[in-house]
């Protein structure tokens, strides 16, 4: 699964830096101060001190080379890599990673710049369940003293935020960023509650070819015609659940929407889902949905999403709002955790209700996708399913559009 993730984001940061030119590159280097959020109780032990750290980027300045470059204002492409002391050395150590990254320029203008950042790439952690669930005698602890937040060493790391550069001299601008971090293997291996963070960064960044600097300039293009496509998706993969079973569960689903093109850049459409989850089999020892026996139907969910995708050529960017139509879950959830059984066994929950994501999944859902065109009909895809900030799992597919 991780060796998959690795090739399809090797495939990403190639389509991506494929907008490079020799000349209009730079280099970016900040520091970092920021926090970790208490998301839940696994994660609130952990936070000691804040969370600082560096970032060394390369950036280049895409020229209007391909059409999707023109259409999103000429937007600047980079490869960032990071080191994070995580303020807890003995339970969360350090964070390393590396993703590429895209900024699209909100304001431009001689004296500042304002951009808004998004990014996905691998990241690695020192310290993870498994090598602090013993003592330095060789004592296993509870799972409480424990990193009980994350299960894998490798990781998806995802950033997202704004960025403000102010030119000085020649060649030479102040960087400041403030961005949201997620650190998690989306239940590949659990524990996985993930981290969530908060980021400040300042620092500079460099243009050797100053000199040479051309702004981009806009061509005639052909738009994209405003037609309506059909796709139909289907993704497998598998996750674990409670991190004392001691399973690895199988996950799929297919997904049919129809999209319309909004503009050159957009794409907005509507879709079916269809989930199988075989976490839900009845074995699992995790007291969060009272399931007794093993029956398809309590592993089978269906949804409608409102889907909105980004074009950037043969790559789109995409995320789907979900609401599940048919989830026999949500009336197995909550439990009491001290007797395993149903809070209220005779309830009959509506399509959207009141729930506490600690205790229950709900009826909101979303999909973040990357997908990439093989050619105008075959694409391949990589999403994350989670449930508000609660990553489910993570899917591969393949995927045919009309």
């Amino acid at each position: 699964m991780k060796n998959t993730l690795f090739l399809f984001l090797f495939i990403l940061w190639s389509s991506l830096l494929q907008s490079q030119t020799n000349e209009q590159f730079s280099f970016k280097i900040e520091g970092i101060y920021g926090n970790i959020i208490p998301t839940d109780q696994h994660v609130k032990p952990l936070i000691k001190k804040h969370v600082t750290g560096a970032e060394l980027s390369v950036e280049f300045q895409t020229m209007g080379d391909k059409p999707w470059q023109q259409f999103n204002d000429f937007p600047i492409i980079g490869v960032g890599s990071v080191w994070l002391d995580l303020g807890n050395p003995q339970l969360l150590g350090n964070a390393f990673a590396i993703y590429p990254y895209i900024s699209y320029p909100l304001i431009r203008s001689e004296h500042f710049r304002l951009n808004l950042k998004a990014g996905i790439g691998l990241s690695y952690l020192t310290k993870y369940y498994q090598n602090t669930k013993m003592d330095s005698g060789g004592n296993i602890l509870s799972f409480e003293n424990t990193n009980s937040a994350v299960g894998s060493p490798l990781n998806v790391y995802i950033s997202g935020g704004g960025s403000l550069e102010i030119p000085i001299t020649k060649g030479f601008s102040l960087i400041g960023e403030y961005t949201w971090n997620h650190i998690s293997d989306g239940s590949t291996i659990v524990p996985n509650s993930g981290l969530n963070l908060l980021n400040g960064f300042v620092g500079l960044k460099y243009f050797p070819n100053y000199k040479k600097y051309n702004n981009p300039t806009r061509k005639d293009l052909t738009v994209i015609p405003r037609k309506y496509s059909f796709e139909i998706n289907a993704s497998s993969g598998y996750r674990q659940l409670y991190y004392l079973d001691n399973r690895t569960y199988p996950i799929a689903s297919v997904s049919m929407s129809l999209h319309r093109t909004m503009t050159n850049y957009y794409k907005m459409g509507l879709g079916i889902d269809a989930f199988y989850d075989g976490v839900y089999d009845g074995t699992s020892l995790y007291k969060r949905t009272y399931i007794a026996t093993n029956e398809l139907k309590n592993k089978l969910r269906t949804g409608v999403s409102w889907q909105h995708e980004i074009i950037l050529g043969r790559l789109t960017a995409s995320i789907d709002l979900g609401l599940y139509l048919y989830d026999p879950l949500k009336n197995l959830e909550p439990v009491n955790k001290i007797t395993g059984e149903l809070i209220n066994p005779n309830q009959n929950k509506p399509l959207i209700y009141a729930y506490n994501i600690l205790e229950e999944d709900g009826w909101f859902y979303t999909t973040g996708k990357l997908k990439y065109a093989l050619d105008n009909h075959l694409f391949i895809s990589v999403g994350l399913k989670t449930h508000l900030e609660k990553a489910e799992f993570i899917e591969w597919g393949l995927g045919y559009r009309l």
